[in-house]
């Protein structure tokens, strides 16, 4: 036998780059390409030996990795081993053609992986072949426990056991048989012998998967080792009657079964929280790990990515920042952290960059954290926080929330986080010099030096993390220097390939990149002329339409597509565009599933579209459209749909590289550049991340379409490919007063810097500063971007200092305390030259100074609590009179319906609001006023959605759901921040003012209604008929849930047309995520119930048990499903949750733990 070094050291030579690295590359290659075994016309040709080659190859470093870990040696380089040889194997089988050996060869390629720890490659592998496939029980037992079926697992070993075909007594009576033969002369083969081994090896790998199900049930780590014991025994039997089949089933199981374990969450969770003597973290563990387990498809364990984070997930005292690739995890580990928080009874906020990376996040921590009876509440709408916003800060167990509607809440009551022990920052890298970047920089910065910030950590989620110093100043910024506050991982669970597909002429060829080789399809689209219509020319005629061929051919061979634009704007043409060649007959619908799947989504869209709107009709052909600027409750329901597999293509926007979790097989560029310029490499790093969908392809294929300019293209592309850099993630308030200073150089032409560090110290006039060599309209664009970063620096300054009464002379001591630690000050002192860092902090300490001597203490605070600069604060005070009277007499008009005078005064607000930056809309329809009534009005709103370019659902979405609130609540705060009055003796604070803000947010004048919407109800028409038709008068989170268990609601409810027919399902599915009738939450319950054993010995006290209904009665079985005893006591035969059983001290009992949300026994 070969020495454990020698085994190492043959499987590092086998590993390494050369000619078995370019065995695996044409093995690849030929798979990428092939369909059933066959080449393409005109592919490139492979040797007929490549197949026999790949599978010597993959066998014999499965052989080599599992001696290494039967060995103990070196478990990373058994895992080169096992993924190399998956690799070999997968190649073979997964587009080849079917033969006797194939499904087994599948079954040990996905093995391979699993052994890997690639898990998800594994269940892609097999996933799709399980129900048909050519394998043995024990085969089929270890696939059902490798794509996490634990209930196929457990129904295949059931009714085995109930067969009785492996027994010892019918192995006897099949032995004494043959014996009996045998005696009288007969004849008998060795076949037979064998088939009745072949039985009772599979009886006893049964028993031993049996074990390990019940391990990964009951955490119990001796029942592992007990399912090992059994297959070690199997697998010498099969070694010595050298059934081949067998001995690797066996063998292979061992050491999965084994490593599983070792991942699991059983394993890496300690029982006990580090450090934390009171906490209730062994219950909530318990439910997670349990809750987890019973999901359709069983989540058992860790993967790589996630391990080394996970140790640190649960070291509550210090901040962490986390890297992980797109698709590698990091939202467990989210849950990691969360779930220790909740365990010392604190709560969580969890901030993501966009409402609808907002919206995707709740609804996958309410999955995870509502069985464990904790609630998840989102704030994604204005900037504002109203009275029902407040509610959910207050109540919830975890808030979602975008930077600006938390940092606007805390700017009003820095209170809210006071019994917070958690806060997660998705997508942490928005750091820059956008609006949104620099006031995120500045809240992180304020929660770092509040003075309870020692009680409160920050986790920080990214995939792409800036390269060398300024990765060490973001890590050190966030983690208060830690030396362990990165973790850092390049792993992730499916493979990536590059290709290209490029037009000739008269067709396009698909090419892949696959190390040094380059498979190719000759004509994989050709051209072809529209049946229907009379156009006259072929489909594809351009760079748009190759996009939609590409996507459509992919669709045919199995796959799932996702096209991104680099530019929004162009998402909508493209599914015009779909819509017109479908019609014409050159695009057919890839729409699978039963059209009624789709009703929810059509309903809610049809409140917003046109019924022939291209969306709309995209979404009946199977196609997904999204982008950010899509009404949220449509795209919840589009994103829902993606979640569910029932969209194969989704066209989207750059919303995709910030977040979005929307991932497909296939990855299509529509183009690479934006507005002119190539898009960042960071951007396309995390976009073709969402290449490869974990747990559905074994590999993702990121595609760019070159109907044009190949060359050019081609260039480009291969750039971005190579480019492996990190974000460019410098200090927003850096790049900020760089660009100031550098503005005010020219101007004045100050080439020392002590110069101009003297004359930004005594400026008092900071208008823009004209330079002679610009023309009129890059000077007018200029000034733009100088205004807009001056108030961008006045509402970060304000931000900071604003609610403090400093003195002129101890201005710079507290900046400097402020920006203590601070990234700017990291940042500064990496600054090379002569007094630049000096430049850059005079540069800032005199806008402050300019500031303070425009402003007094009040202002200042005003402007602070509405998140405004100088120049928005002062035309507030201007028109304060105007604007206090026109919110307080809106807010008036809804408290007592009288609809039109409050939408009278919500327009002359708007009016006058909508011509003040930043509260300026994006868009302005020109009947803009019209449909702000409507709106108001709850009215359909679709005749205003006519118009190509949606400009008036982005005025809805951009100018009334986001700006008009803050507009209202920055006149609110800075009203009661002066105390204000309302004509002669009423002051602001004497009237109930977030009325307007809801209607506006909600789109309708109906208080209860504005917060069912708010809660979560999707349907704006049917929230106001379910209001009016249930006499709704609620004002509260509270009142709403009295509201809907009232038992005319529950009348209601019962009507298959209430609120309205298309909207029923959708009303019944709110109730229950509203938890209002089933009640998701887990408990844990004991029962002990009497048992009349079979035998008149008892199984020894502790024994594990399990339990089988049958009728009015209830089974005991042994762990691997031996019938032991009944009892009376009946059990729900289809119970939701996990069920752990045991034998009584006494022994004439079983004692019942039953973890679920509703009762195990009837």
């Amino acid at each position: 036998m070969a020495t454990l070094e020698s085994i190492e050291q043959r499987v590092t030579e086998f590993t390494q780059p050369g000619f078995r690295d370019r065995l695996l590359s044409r093995g690849s290659a030929r798979s990428m390409i092939w369909r059933d075994g066959e080449l393409p016309e005109n592919a490139p040709v492979f040797s007929n030996l490549l197949s026999y080659d790949l599978l010597s190859y993959g066998y014999a470093l499965l052989s080599d990795g599992l001696d290494i870990i039967e060995q103990q040696g070196n478990p990373e380089i058994a895992r080169i081993a096992f993924e190399n040889s998956a690799d070999a194997l997968s190649s073979v089988v997964a587009n080849g053609a079917a033969s006797e050996t194939s499904d087994f060869h599948r079954f040990i390629a996905a093995a391979a992986y699993h052994l890997a720890r690639y898990s998800a490659r594994a269940y892609s592998l097999i996933t799709s072949r399980l129900a048909d496939a050519n394998l043995t029980q024990s085969e089929k037992c270890l696939c059902f426990l490798m794509v996490r079926e634990l209930d196929g697992l457990d129904d295949l070993i059931r009714s085995h056991k109930e067969s009785g075909d492996g027994t010892d007594q019918t192995i006897l009576v099949k032995l004494a048989v043959m014996a009996e033969t045998r005696s009288e002369g007969g004849e008998t083969d060795d076949e037979s012998l064998i088939d009745i081994v072949d039985d009772a090896l599979t009886d006893n790998f049964m028993s031993a998967l049996a074990f390990a199900l019940m391990a990964f049930e009951r955490g119990d780590k001796s029942l592992v080792e007990e399912a090992q014991s059994r297959l070690r025994i199997g697998m010498d039997g099969s070694s010595e009657l050298s059934l081949v089949p067998q001995w690797w089933c066996h063998r292979i199981a061992i050491f999965l079964i084994g490593d599983l374990w070792e991942s699991s969450f059983h394993s890496k969770l300690p029982p006990h929280l580090p450090s934390v003597i009171e906490n209730n973290w062994e219950s909530l563990r318990e439910l997670f790990i349990s809750s987890l387990l019973c999901r359709s498809k069983a989540e058992i364990e860790l993967w790589p990515s996630q391990i080394d984070a996970s140790s640190r997930a649960l070291d509550l005292a210090d901040n962490m920042v986390v890297s992980l690739p797109t698709s590698a995890g990091k939202t467990r580990i989210a849950e990691l952290c969360i779930l220790a928080c909740l365990a010392i009874g604190k709560r969580v906020v969890f901030i993501t960059p966009l409402r609808a990376l907002s919206a995707q996040t709740e609804v996958g921590l309410e999955r995870t954290f509502s069985p464990l009876g904790k609630s998840v509440s989102s704030l994604y709408g204005s900037i504002g926080s109203g009275g029902i916003d407040s509610d959910f800060l207050r109540e919830s167990d975890i808030i979602v929330a975008t930077p600006e509607k938390l940092d606007f809440a805390l700017r009003n009551d820095p209170s809210l986080l006071d019994d917070v022990g958690l806060v997660i920052l998705d997508e942490g890298h928005m750091i820059g010099l956008t609006e949104r970047e620099v006031r995120y920089e500045v809240q992180i910065q304020k929660l770092l030096r509040r003075a309870d910030a020692s009680e409160r950590r920050i986790v920080c989620l990214s995939a792409i993390l800036p390269d060398g110093d300024k990765l060490e100043d973001f890590v050190g910024w966030l983690t208060n220097d830690s030396d362990e506050g990165l973790v850092q991982k390049d792993w992730r669970p499916t493979k990536l390939r590059f290709g290209e597909v490029a037009w000739r002429g008269d067709s396009a060829q698909l090419q892949f990149s696959v190390g040094e080789e380059r498979p190719f399809v000759p004509r994989y689209i050709v051209p072809f002329l529209p049946p229907i219509g009379k156009r006259r020319t072929l489909f594809p005629k351009n760079q748009k339409e190759l996009c939609l061929a590409l996507a459509w051919r992919l669709v045919d061979d199995g796959q799932s597509v996702l096209i991104f634009c680099p530019l929004r704007k162009s998402v909508e043409p493209f599914a015009k565009d779909i819509v017109d060649l479908h019609e014409r007959g050159a695009l057919r619908s890839v729409l699978e599933a039963d059209p009624g799947v789709l009703d929810s989504a059509l309903t809610i869209g049809q409140e917003w579209f046109p019924e022939d709107h291209a969306i709309l009709v995209c979404l009946k052909l199977g196609i997904a459209v999204h982008h950010g600027a899509l009404p949220t409750p449509f795209r919840r329901e589009i994103e829902r749909l993606l979640r569910d597999g029932i969209l194969k293509i989704t066209i989207s926007s750059p919303t995709l590289a910030q977040g979005l979790n929307l991932s497909a097989t296939t990855l299509i560029f529509h183009g690479l550049h934006r507005n002119g310029e190539i898009i960042k490499s960071s951007e396309f790093r995390n976009v073709v991340g969402r290449a490869g969908r974990a747990f559905v392809d074994v590999e993702g294929l990121v595609l760019l379409p070159m109907f044009d300019k190949v060359r050019d293209r081609r260039l480009n592309w291969e750039a971005l490919i190579a480019d492996d850099g990190g974000k460019e993630m410098e200090s927003g308030l850096l790049q900020l007063v760089r660009y100031l200073l550098a503005r005010m150089m020219k101007k004045h032409r100050i080439k020392n810097l002590n110069q101009l560090v003297e004359y930004v110290a005594n400026m008092a006039n900071w208008e823009f500063p004209v330079l002679p060599n610009e023309d009129d309209e890059e000077s007018a664009d200029e000034q733009r971007r100088w205004n807009g970063y001056i108030s961008l620096l006045d509402t970060a300054v304000f931000a900071m200092l604003g609610d403090e009464d400093i003195a002129d002379e101890d201005i710079e001591a507290k900046l400097d305390e402020v920006l203590q630690s601070s990234l700017w000050n990291r940042r500064i002192e990496k600054q090379t030259g002569n007094n630049v860092d000096k430049a850059l902090k005079a540069t800032l300490s005199g806008r402050i100074k300019a500031l303070w001597s425009n402003t007094n203490t009040l202002q200042r605070r005003a402007y602070f609590f509405a998140g405004v600069g100088l120049r928005t604060g002062n035309i507030l005070d201007e028109k304060a009179d105007a604007l206090n009277d026109l919110l307080v007499k809106a807010n008036s008009a809804i408290l007592n319906d009288e609809n039109d005078i409050a939408i009278e005064a919500i327009a002359a607000f708007a009016e006058i609001v909508f011509e003040i930056d930043p509260f300026i809309p994006d868009d302005f329809p020109a009947d803009w006023l019209t449909l702000l009534k409507a709106w108001l009005s709850g009215e359909t709103i679709v005749g205003f959605a006519q118009d190509d370019e949606s400009v008036s659902l982005k005025f809805i979405e951009n100018a009334l759901i986001y700006k008009l609130p803050w507009a209202m609540e920055a006149v609110r705060v800075r009203g009661l921040a002066h105390d204000d009055t309302v004509g002669e003796i009423f002051s602001m604070s004497d009237f109930e003012l977030g009325y307007a803000v809801a209607a506006v947010e909600t789109g309708t004048l109906n208080r209860s209604a504005a917060i069912l919407m708010k809660s979560g109800f999707a349907s704006r028409q049917a929230a106001i008929k379910a209001v009016d038709d249930g006499n709704g008068t609620f004002a509260s989170l509270g009142e709403l849930r009295l509201w809907l268990k009232s038992l005319e609601v529950s009348a209601l409810s019962q009507q298959a047309n209430w609120p309205t027919t298309q909207t029923h399902d959708m009303w019944i599915a709110f109730l229950d995520g509203f938890h209002v009738g089933r009640n998701r939450k887990w408990e844990k319950r004991h029962e002990e119930i009497a048992v009349n054993w079979f035998d008149d010995d008892a199984p020894v006290a502790g024994t594990p048990l399990r339990l089988s209904s049958d009728g009015d009665h209830t089974n005991i079985l042994s762990a691997d499903y031996e019938v032991l005893g009944r009892t009376d006591d009946a059990i729900e035969p289809d119970y939701k949750g996990l069920v752990r059983a045991s034998v009584s001290e006494d022994l004439a009992s079983v004692l019942v733990t039953a973890l679920g949300s509703s009762n195990l026994f009837r």
